[in-house]
């Protein structure tokens, strides 16, 4: 986090682990749940055979619809000036039967693009899993579907009342997910819906999915069995303990700086496990070592329910506390910013680590804490926690090298995903780095000013070769705060363009500039003004197409490949920053003859493009005046014969 050139950040074969349990299941009912579906799952599997000639339900992966189809085909409803109505266009895009029908469950807007969520119901009942999404443009024509629809079900219900009510199949639940504990367990919120439940066989059933809560009577031994029963035999479908969460630890937190704040009462609870009166701050997403001034470890912190106060230590309240929390904050924001989590493995949050360390660091597997000693409090605030996680994000997707300008781009994601934890929690971010765990007066790295701490570079001329990546990258942080900060975008927006790019577009070896363009195409991705991203990071110095980094109006400046007669040589692009009057692309030099093409908004063909001189040599010119901000030209060389020595550059005039 803090300037440290041994930290490690790339995993050396790490091994993900398996999730651990978030709550202590009462034994007698795992093994009753065991048990019981094992039988099930036999008696399913010869009533399969048996009925094996008989149809079944098929499922559709509607992200393959035929798209221009239906497009073709809501055309001719509106042409032969039908009435037609969104949610019709929907259900005719499906194809679904004469008894199916789609309930809205949401409908979202974002920046032109429309999100519809359904439910199929067939003959009013809902679906049970199984959710369609319909993705439009603007005007309303779909872009793509995702989920599935299920056909073939008129052959596998039944179409008269079903046998079985509520309250005996919340019976039939309470004795299969307790089994001969259901006398001894107290249960409340209890559920029982009925739906269609297709089984894994393909085989439809009218069901109760029925839920509830239930607990010794002391206790302690909580569960939460989901049981599918079928609501025509009895028969028990499925079940599985839905219990997710074990909220009760409290304790103290923070430091002399951000003074004390009490878990359970001025933020959540923290997300722990308990047995009887033991808790351990470990669940499905999050695991906290207390390494107590050792070097190594891996069993999680235990302490007696529910108030954690171990310990205080150079003038924080309880490290571990912190620590375990913010995990847990983290890994929620991940899944709610990006939809995945932050890694491939649980989080494990190692605290107290050796004496007077002043750093924290990922290495590959875990995320350690030091205690820290005269410049800084330990270092377990929200914003040092996202930041090592967020190494570990990069090491598992575009695995940025930790050196040079892609070194600098690494350091300053990380810098980056701390900022959007600390939005994702409180709503709002400072755009300063480490400032609750800094013991003097300001912070670590400033990202609207990155000069302020006296060695960080904000600009792309000030960069030198060897730069140390923690003062490199206030490159990108200037960027990220000019962009989060711009009218009509907030920080888990910035965030959400900076993650994808790292997780679909950067490489290990990605410059100042070429990481440009991966920000701008995640923008598009997500439907966001691309003029904007570009806004920002020429701020900076930085733009998709330049060179190396630096500025001036040089956008592109390529000694091209020899090329053999007939062949594309390379594909380029060029992304028009604000404030551009004229882009000016050329090829010259070296011998042979290189044909230019360039085209607005798509790659260029031999027979679709703006600009082709078409002329002999390879001193060719395409200009182009008053460009759209956020436009792209894309520009590939051709061999009309071989040529080699061939230079292309783009310019830009302000």
């Amino acid at each position: 986090m803090a300037r440290r050139p041994a930290e490690r950040t790339r995993a050396a074969h790490s091994r993900p682990r398996p999730s651990q349990t978030r709550f202590r299941e009462n034994r007698a009912v795992k093994r009753h749940l065991q048990t019981n579906t094992l039988a099930v799952a036999t008696t399913l599997a010869l009533i399969g055979f048996a009925a094996s000639t008989a149809s079944a339900a098929q499922r559709t992966d509607l992200n393959r619809a035929d798209i221009a189809g239906i497009a073709r085909e809501n055309a001719a409803v509106a042409k032969a000036g039908l009435a037609d109505t969104v949610h019709a266009r929907h259900a005719r895009s499906l194809g679904l039967d004469a008894e199916s029908r789609l309930v809205l469950l949401a409908r979202k807007e974002s920046l032109g693009v429309r999100n519809h969520r359904y439910v199929q119901t067939f003959r009013g009942l809902p679906i049970f899993g199984e959710h369609v999404v319909v993705n439009e443009d603007a005007s309303g024509n779909v872009r793509t579907l995702f989920g599935q629809k299920v056909a073939g079900l008129a052959s596998e219900i039944p179409n008269r009342a079903v046998r079985l009510n509520q309250a005996r199949a919340l019976r039939i639940a309470k004795s299969a997910g307790l089994g001969t504990d259901v006398g001894f367990m107290r249960t409340s919120n209890e559920k029982a819906n009925l739906m269609i439940y297709v089984g894994d066989d393909g085989r439809a059933h009218r069901a109760y999915v029925v839920s509830y809560f239930a607990d010794t009577l002391a206790g302690g031994s909580p569960a939460m069995p989901t049981v599918v029963v079928d609501a025509d035999s009895g028969a028990v479908l499925n079940q599985w303990d839905n219990l997710q969460h074990a909220l009760i630890g409290t304790g103290p937190g923070g430091n002399a700086k951000t003074g004390q704040y009490e878990y359970g009462t001025n933020f959540g609870f923290m997300d722990v496990t308990q047995s009887g009166t033991t808790c351990t701050m470990n669940n499905a997403n999050v695991k906290t070592v207390n390494l107590n001034g050792g070097t190594s470890g891996t069993t999680a912190f235990s302490y007696t329910c529910p108030r954690n106060t171990v310990k205080t230590i150079n003038g924080a309240y309880s490290p571990l506390n912190d620590a375990h929390y913010f995990g847990s904050v983290i890994y929620n924001m991940y899944n709610a910013y990006i939809g995945k989590p932050p890694l491939t493995f649980q989080l494990t949050m190692r605290v107290h680590y050796s004496t007077n360390y002043e750093n924290a660091f990922w290495d590959g597997s875990s995320m350690t804490f030091g205690d820290g000693a005269t410049t800084f409090y330990p270092l377990v605030s929200l914003d040092v926690a996202s930041h090592e996680v967020s190494h570990g994000f990069t090491s598992q997707n575009s695995n940025l090298t930790y050196s040079g300008q892609s070194g600098g781009i690494n350091e300053a994601y990380s810098d980056i995903a701390g900022e959007a934890a600390e939005y994702y929690m409180r709503g709002t971010n400072d755009f300063l780095v480490g400032a609750q765990i800094f013991k003097a007066a300001g912070a670590l790295r400033y990202m609207a000013n990155p000069p302020q701490d006296g060695r960080s570079i904000g600009h792309t001329s000030n960069y030198t070769a060897g730069m140390d990546v923690h003062y490199s990258s206030g490159v990108y942080n200037k960027a990220f705060y000019l962009l989060a900060t711009t009218a009509g975008w907030n920080t888990q927006k910035a965030f959400q363009v900076f993650a994808r790019a790292n997780d679909l577009y950067w490489t290990a070896s990605t410059d100042f500039n070429q990481g440009v363009c991966g920000v701008q195409t995640a923008a598009t991705d997500l439907g966001y003004t691309v003029a904007n991203v570009t806004a920002a990071f020429t701020a900076v110095g930085a733009t998709c197409g330049g060179g190396g980094g630096g500025t001036g109006t040089v956008v592109l400046n390529v000694n091209l490949p020899a090329a053999s007669a007939g062949n594309v040589t390379s594909n380029y692009t060029v992304t028009i920053p604000a404030g551009t009057t004229k882009l000016v692309v050329a090829t010259s030099g070296g011998t042979g003859d290189a044909d230019l093409y360039v085209r607005l908004g798509a790659a260029p063909t031999t027979t679709l493009y703006t600009c082709r001189p078409y002329t002999g040599g390879n001193n060719e010119t395409c200009t182009f005046n008053n460009p759209t901000a956020g436009s792209v030209y894309y520009i590939n060389v051709r061999a009309y014969t071989a040529y080699s020595g061939v230079n292309l550059k783009a310019t830009r005039t302000p």
